[in-house]
């Protein structure tokens, strides 16, 4: 089956894992020219793109509704586009149906964020004052309000408020997509905020007009945005993966992860619906949720792992990376059924990331070392970098008088991190983990094996996220 993607913008979550994704998953996947998608604070070529778009042919199409109609993630939270404007480029959806009845169509599009941008220190602090201002408002506490409005640019909360109701009106247009049939799925992905936040009516209108439409089995909303595509990826309509998952605590299951906004387990649920996976103890597939106890989390590896032949660990215990003495515990147990571990950002842009790779490891014939090579550079991401270095680097930077969001500033800076800290930590943690192992996933015992790691960057000048190239031979 052959799909063409429209990402969300060029970082690796919507570009390098998508097509790592449709590899495992035996797809054939045309991705545009990185160019013309959005980059940092650069936005994307709409129109260029829609031409892109209206002009291949494949089974399935996946269309990211904020490439499509801003410019990229980024560009959908700034002002530049009204909204006449984007609800425009979302006639390019009707016109691929016209032209390909028969193909599928899935869409995403993001329930804004609560807060901006971060690209600054300046717009870092704007982050916190409108967080703090949109948390005050869903408590009520009308005197803190005014007075954290006060401290705020002269009208940009007044900007703020028409923004999001543009980009609700896109939300909106994208459900009549459904309900007219030019969109076959939709997933409304609810982008980093808390409880009681700005999204809470529009998620509510959102999800009454989908009950009036009577499309509630094709439409998703749950917290996330980065994964979305990744797990359309893995979607099947006509198949059914059984798994297991089990949450290392009632209280991870329970919990309200940083940047979301309802219980975790309730996004599992939803991210596993979307996925035709289904809860079954007797599947040899293995979910791991670990997020409270180390030693919890331990234990119930244990005993996953003695009745599964394939286990995949999500470690949600923070945002943004690795619990670092969680994985160095379960390294330290050398099990050889270990076959996938995500902790890269948001507990739902991890779990999206892993419920993907789990339902493709059954899905064609399992490519063992394309499986290989992502579990290692997701270790040597989410947990190395991530978990671990990226503290080293942003405090580097900082003592040489740069800026994390733009860490070439710094001349040199980074190439020394990579050669002289990343590098060396990397080949130490492959020699110590994976190197000479015999593991179910990948024999790594024999000496002729190479394992090289082909790319370390900063795909947007920043620290918040690199992108790993690792290659076995």
């Amino acid at each position: 089956m052959k799909t063409v993607v429209v990402p969300m913008d060029d970082r690796p979550p919507n570009y390098q894992l998508v097509s790592k994704i449709a590899n495992l998953n035996c797809l054939e996947i045309e991705l545009p020219d990185k160019n013309l998608l959005g980059r940092y604070l650069r936005p994307g070529n709409c129109e260029e793109l829609a031409r892109w778009m209206l002009s291949r042919e494949a089974d399935r199409f996946i269309i990211s509704i904020d490439m499509l109609s801003y410019g990229g993630l980024i560009a959908s939270r700034e002002e530049g586009i009204s909204v006449e404007t984007a609800l425009a480029r979302l006639r390019s959806v009707r016109e691929l149906r016209r032209r390909l009845p028969n193909a599928e169509i899935f869409l995403s599009s993001i329930v804004r964020r609560a807060s901006v941008s971060v690209s600054s220190a300046g717009s870092k602090e704007l982050w916190t004052m409108l967080n703090r201002y949109l948390w005050l408002s869903g408590q009520g506490k009308i005197e803190e309000v005014e007075s954290v409005e006060n401290d705020l640019p002269r009208g940009f909360i007044c900007r703020y408020r028409e923004l999001r109701l543009r980009n609700h009106e896109v939300n909106k247009e994208c459900l009549k997509l459904v309900k007219s049939g030019c969109a076959d799925l939709l997933v409304l992905a609810q982008e980093d905020t808390f409880r009681h936040g700005p999204q809470e009516r529009e998620l509510d209108i959102l999800e009454g007009i989908a009950k009036d439409f009577g499309i509630e089995d094709r439409v998703f909303i749950h917290n996330g945005a980065d994964e979305v595509i990744q797990e359309m990826l893995s979607y099947r309509q006509d198949q059914e993966y059984p798994v297991e998952v089990i949450y290392d605590s009632p209280e991870t299951r329970e919990k309200i992860m940083d940047f979301e906004d309802r219980e975790f387990g309730k996004n599992v649920e939803s991210h596993m619906k979307l996925l035709g996976m289904r809860q079954s103890s007797s599947s040899s597939t293995g979910i791991l949720v670990a997020g409270t106890k180390i030693d919890d989390s331990i234990e119930a590896l244990k005993n996953l792992s003695k009745r599964k032949q394939r286990v995949f660990i999500l470690d949600v215990f923070c945002a943004n990376g690795s619990n670092p003495p969680f994985v160095d515990a379960y390294l330290g147990l050398e099990l050889k059924n270990i076959w996938g571990y995500s902790a890269w950002n948001t507990a739902s842009n991890s779990l999206g990331t892993l419920l993907s790779l789990a339902a493709t490891s059954s899905s064609c014939e399992v490519k063992k070392k394309a499986f290989a090579e992502f579990y290692i550079s997701r270790l040597l991401d989410d947990h190395l970098y991530q978990g671990i270095l990226r503290i080293n680097l942003e405090r580097m930077v900082d003592e040489s008088g740069g800026d994390i969001y733009k860490v070439s500033k710094s001349k040199g800076l980074f190439e020394d991190f990579r050669d002289n800290l990343f590098m060396p930590k990397a080949e130490e943690f492959l020699d110590k983990f994976i190197r000479g192992r015999k593991l179910d996933i990948f024999d790594f015992s024999s000496s002729e094996i190479r394992i090289s790691i082909e790319k370390f960057i900063l795909p947007w000048d920043r620290t918040f996220e690199c992108e790993i190239e690792v290659m076995i031979r």
